[in-house]
């Protein structure tokens, strides 16, 4: 294949909002095989000084998997909003966005979202930058510990079961029934007062 060619294929590809949300489902169906996994095994058969089996290593890898479908949607949705992710075979990324952030792309994608979602948002994006893949971030502030809007601090990767399983899973679904809607024209109107 010629440069030309992979450029123009590469271009329609990373503009294809369908090839976002098809990333996002295998993501989705990959972290879900992790949960199922990491499920399988007694966490309280373990006594003190138990090698830990590799089903309870799993968890910051799923939600670093749960933060990339997500990111795979938002840029679903920026798409469908006229926007574009590559231009003459280059990434470009999403104006007003960060790599990997979350938050701020939901604000870009126009999704309105509540304190509780950007919190959310906020941690699975330190899942995806190093949680889920390196012992550390590039910066040490990222270690810090955070305000939860239900209350306290905590550090930047932790997860609350069943809690935020249940938010992250209304969270999916209210940005898969976005996109599907977007064939109907009524897009905006619906991500505008959602959650205002």
């Amino acid at each position: 294949m010629d440069a030309k060619l992979a450029g123009m294929l590469h271009t329609r590809a990373g503009n294809f909002f369908a090839s976002w949300r098809l990333a996002a489902d295998d993501l989705l169906i990959a972290s879900q095989v992790l949960k199922e996994r990491a499920e399988s095994f007694d966490r309280n058969s373990l006594a003190a000084g138990d090698p830990i089996p590799p089903e309870g290593r799993l968890g910051a890898v799923e939600l670093m998997l749960k933060g990339m479908a997500i990111e795979c949607l938002l840029k679903a949705l920026w798409l469908k909003l006229g926007n574009t992710l590559v231009k003459d075979g280059r990434y470009v990324g999403v104006r007003g966005a960060a790599d990997h952030d979350l938050p701020q792309l939901a604000s870009a994608a126009k999704l309105a979202i509540n304190d509780l979602e950007t919190d959310l948002l906020r941690r699975l994006s330190h899942f995806i930058r190093y949680g889920g893949r390196y012992p550390v971030p590039k910066d040490a502030s990222e270690l810090m510990l955070t305000r939860s809007p239900r209350g306290g601090a905590a550090a930047a990767t932790v997860w609350s079961s069943p809690s935020d399983g249940k938010l992250f899973d209304a969270l999916v679904s209210r940005l898969s029934s976005l996109l599907e809607e977007c064939a109907t024209g009524k897009i905006g109107n619906r991500i505008n007062r959602q959650h205002g």
